[in-house]
């Protein structure tokens, strides 16, 4: 019988082996086809139906991941057939998928920041990630913490408990302090030779730049005014934006290679067509709206009469404002209230704000009225201007006329409709109509192919690429939408540099929005599900000045208010129910729902519901996210022979679920957290909160040392920290499954208490010197180069050279269990480690990574080398941990497995260095050193070169030597943090 078949697949004939199955030949082809229930370590279940194909002759579609190959066979991996199904799959499978992919905080952000991602890092105290993660999406946080109207905080779930969190306090918390410890400021990407226009430096264009210098683009801004900020800075008073605070905001941005042209109008001093004749290959438009509304009554052009944003301007640039002492403010946004509360700091005494519908309809943020009123502005409302009476040419007094509230119009809002006969005059001296305002589009007026523009005097363009009608040129900001928020203005520029990007680069302008499932709106959503499941706690609150310190310190221009405290903004983050999945950064389903265009609305009925079961102190089971693939299950059944999980109930009730619903820990599952590893959903996930994120992350291949097997781990790091290990698919060392303290293990780091080397070492190079008898004992499961390293160690000081014996192996009651208390020590042995004996006479000992406790030797002359210390020793040097280092692990097989971690180099505290300086080895601090050294005493380790090549396995001629060890230090640390927990170990 031949080995080997032929096929066609996707049109090409292809020779295949014999006995595969067709998603396994379409995998060794590039040629991915989607799964949920699929897992190589697994046998085929076909039960997602999402991977079938369509093979010629078949009456139906086939499960590619159960479907072995024959010859002759046409297969069509993507044809429309195949793609409606695997579309329609999804849509079943979504129509009874509960969560939310992204917080709704996320979703109603204009600029989709990571706001649960932040305040997660808040609350971890990495004050400095939070900002980082912020700056992905909004390189202005410092501005928007100071005005930002937080729409985010309407959607926030924890206003079904007690009180939303105190999302843009939390944002200005975090980039205040980033201010104070020196700003962040992205590198920019290479050259890419191409120049880039941004008209406007507000927040749009100021975001553009950002992001366009990340792209390696050349960027020149070309600014009306004499500063940068837009409406920031020329349209919110800087007793709220201070100026000196956005100043050095901005010159972050321009920091990176930004170049600015001040003074410079749209339509006078340059034209669109004019910047593309300079060589400037993509314009962006963010002109701002700089231009008033009008009130639309008689007699309003006259002098008295002064628009909301040109008053604002003016008083910015400083110029000459004949304000009388009796001002008009006309309008309820917030415009309005700085309108108003100028007016008051330019010495008016008589403020009066003038709305045509009642306090309850006034769009101004609740707090900014407030504020308002307590400054001494007189608020009248339903009052509406009819005409401004004129005297000898100016504004002398304002005709109004008294409303009443109607039916609601297209806002919602009740439509204010006049009293007949209510008219009266009101004198002023000054009548500043703050309604709103609109981009001032003049300054296209003689281009020759000027971009279409809406009724509304806004550029036509499309709001998933910013494109106008023009080729080459952009548009964001409010003169593209419209006048709007400032945060919509970032989001808009952010988005405007991603489609430029790809317009330079020549590639289709296409931006996928990754599919997001949500449970609802806030409004839609039951408080009974929410408010029983938390503590209640106050929302932590801003402190602003009393109004006669605001009025009086600096004229009445000094910053209103202060942010959090330190402690106040770590206990608030706390408050955070993150909604958020925590797979969403690396969910099948939500990817390919957004692949295939699936959606939850197309099969739309009733959803199952169930509780999140967090018994489990590791292990999280989000019921609601299942799709019930069953990897879960048979992953702990078939691999690990545990059956810890199990289907509960049958038909749409089903779920998935502990053995007879009992808390898991009590079902024989060991906390391998495989089914969090199988799971494409996030349903089965680490029981972490905060620590998990959700975060982007960097992924290492890295060995695990918790026992001599040496199995392969994930390390995914975020920010210079450990957020999450996985085992690694297809590892060649225990069938890819690894244990607890493999995978939970490094939640010991972010509970260790640091310790400094200063004074640690010099005190133990003393004690080393006083002479007497030495002991050098190592754990077995030390790293070869710190091994080597206590080698020398011994040698430098004529000490004894030993590692910890004793004690008993136990190789696990299930498949793939860790192996407690085996050691490979055939290195150490080569070095002249023998077993330690507690009668071994010793004036001083030196222990690396052990926790020997029977020492006859008084406490104060031992020196315990390690990363965690559960043992009180007169001198503790603390060395980075094996997840924090690079290195090499001997393992059973006599094979080495490559230590990586992904995190930042930890210089002198790695515990090979530590250990060289104190032999005073120099030279062998430098890791290339010290294993060429090492290869030259035992060449039987000549391999060890070879780790540079990427593998993570390599061969050694090392014959292996085991033996029977006590628990190292990390091993002891684990075990007693499984105690705490109340997890068997």
């Amino acid at each position: 019988m031949s080995d080997s078949v032929t096929i066609n697949l996707n049109g090409r004939d292809i020779e295949v082996e014999a006995g595969s199955t067709i998603r396994a030949v379409a995998k060794d082809q590039g040629i991915h086809i989607p799964t949920f229930c699929h897992d190589d370590r697994l046998k085929p279940f076909a039960s997602c139906f999402l991977c079938v194909v369509e093979v010629e002759k078949a009456r139906t579609l086939l499960p590619a991941c159960s479907t072995v190959v024959g010859p002759g066979m046409v297969i069509q991996t993507d044809s429309d057939k195949v793609t409606t199904s695997r579309k329609m799959a999804l849509d079943l499978m979504l129509s009874d998928h509960a969560g939310d992919c992204i917080a709704p905080c996320e979703a109603t952000c204009p600029a989709n920041i990571d706001i649960q991602g932040y305040i997660a890092h808040i609350a971890n105290g990495d004050f400095a990630s939070a900002v980082h993660l912020i700056k992905k999406r909004n390189p202005l946080p410092v501005v928007c913490g100071r005005i930002c109207p937080h729409p985010c905080e309407s959607e926030c779930r924890r206003g079904l408990v007690d009180e939303a969190i105190a999302i843009n306090p939390l944002k200005r918390f975090s980039a205040e302090y980033e201010q104070e410890h020196g700003p962040f400021v992205p590198d920019a990407g290479p050259d890419t030779g191409q120049k880039v226009a941004v008209v406007g430096g507000g927040p749009a264009g100021l975001s553009a730049a950002y992001f366009l210098r990340q792209n390696g683009h050349a960027v020149e801004i070309f600014e009306a005014l004499p500063e940068l900020g837009g409406m920031a800075r020329y349209g919110i008073p800087r007793f709220r934006m201070p100026w000196d605070v956005m100043d050095s905001e901005i010159k972050s941005i321009l920091d990176m290679g930004v170049t600015v042209h001040f003074n410079k109008r749209l339509g006078k001093d340059f034209s669109i067509k004019s910047l593309k004749d300079q060589g400037f290959s993509a314009v962006l438009l963010a002109i701002g709206a700089h231009k008033a509304k009008p009130m639309r009554v008689e007699n309003e052009n006259v002098p008295g009469v002064l628009g909301g944003v040109d008053f604002l301007r003016m008083a910015v640039l400083n110029e000459k404002i004949e304000t009388g002492n009796s001002v008009a403010v006309i309008g309820g946004g917030d415009t309005a209230m700085d309108c108003a509360r100028v007016a008051r700091r330019l010495g008016v005494d008589n403020v009066t704000l003038l709305y045509r519908r009642t306090q309850a309809e006034m769009p101004a943020l609740p707090i900014e009225q407030e504020e308002t009123m307590e400054e001494g502005v007189e608020f009248r409302f339903l009052t509406a201007p009819t005409e401004v009476i004129t005297e000898n040419g100016r504004a002398k007094a304002l005709r109004v006329i008294t409303m009443e509230l109607g039916e609601p119009d297209a806002s919602g809002r009740r439509r204010p409709v006049p009293i007949e006969g209510s008219e009266e005059d009101l004198d002023f001296d000054l009548i500043i109509p703050a309604i709103g305002q609109d981009p001032d589009l003049s300054c296209i007026d003689n281009e020759e192919n000027a971009p279409e523009t809406t009724r509304w005097n806004t550029f036509i363009y499309d709001e998933k690429t910013q494109v106008t009608s023009q080729e080459g040129v952009f548009a964001a900001g409010d003169c593209a939408f419209g006048p709007d928020i400032l945060i919509r203005a970032v989001g808009e520029g952010r988005r405007a540099a991603e489609a430029i990007n790809l317009y330079l680069l020549g590639t289709k302008m296409e931006m996928i929005q990754p599919y997001e499932h949500s449970r609802g709106r806030l409004k839609d959503l039951d408080m009974a599900d929410y408010s029983p499941r938390f503590v209640h706690k106050k929302r932590a609150l801003e402190s602003t000045f009393e109004p006669e310190k605001r009025l009086k310190t600096d004229g009445g221009w000094a910053p209103i208010n202060v942010g959090l405290e330190q402690v106040q903004a770590m206990a608030e983050a706390t408050r955070c129910i993150e909604c958020g999945c925590n797979a969403r950064f690396d969910c099948d389903l939500r990817n390919y729902s957004t692949e295939y265009n699936a959606n939850d609305t197309k099969l739309a009925g009733a959803k199952r519901s169930y509780e999140d079961d967090k018994r489990h102190p590791l292990i999280r089971i989000e019921s609601d996210k299942c799709i019930t693939c069953a990897s879960c299950v048979r992953v702990c059944d078939e691999v690990r022979g545990i059956h810890a999980l199990t289907f509960i109930d049958r038909g749409f009730t089903t779920q998935i679920g502990p053995t007879f619903n009992d808390p898991l820990q009590i079902t024989g599952c060991d906390a391998c957290g495989m089914c969090i590893d199988v799971c494409p959903t996030g349903t089965m996930t680490a029981n972490t909160s905060k620590e998990a994120g959700p975060w982007l992350w960097d992924i290492t291949k890295s060995t695990c040392t918790g026992c001599a097997r040496g199995c392969g781990i994930a390390v995914h790091t975020a920010r210079g920290r450990i957020v999450k290990i996985s085992a690694i698919d297809g590892d060649s060392v225990n069938g890819a499954v690894i244990c607890a303290e493999g995978r939970f293990g490094y939640q010991l780091l972010a509970k260790r208490e640091e310790s400094p080397l200063n004074g640690q070492m010099d005190s133990a190079k003393t004690l080393l010197n006083k002479g007497g008898a030495i002991s050098v004992i190592v754990s077995p499961k030390v790293t070869i180069e710190e091994a080597y390293s206590a080698a020398q160690l011994a040698k430098q000081y004529n000490a004894g050279l030993y590692y910890s014996a004793g004690g008993s192996v136990q190789a696990g009651g299930k498949p793939f269990s860790k192996i407690k208390g085996e050691a490979n020590v055939a290195l150490l042995s080569r070095l002249g480690a023998k077993p330690w004996d507690q009668a071994t006479p010793s004036d001083s000992v030196v222990l690396v990574n052990t926790t020997s406790s029977a020492l006859k030797t008084d406490s104060a002359n031992v020196i315990a080398i390690n990363s965690q210390n559960p043992t009180k020793t007169g001198i503790h040097i603390q060395i980075a941990d094996v997840l924090e280092s690079e290195g090499a692990f001997l393992n059973r097989d006599g094979n080495l497995g490559s230590l990586e971690c992904g995190l930042p180099d930890p210089g002198e505290k790695a515990g090979f260095k530590v250990l060289a300086n104190l032999a005073g080895a120099d030279a062998l601090t430098d890791i290339g050193t010290l294993r060429k050294a090492l290869v030259e005493d035992v060449p039987e380790l000549k391999a060890l070169i070879a780790l540079n090549d990427g593998a993570r396995i390599i061969k050694t001629e090392l014959t292996p030597e085991l033996v029977a060890s006590s628990p190292d230090s990390r091993e002891a640390a684990f075990a007693s943090h499984m105690e705490q927990l109340k997890l068997p170990w």
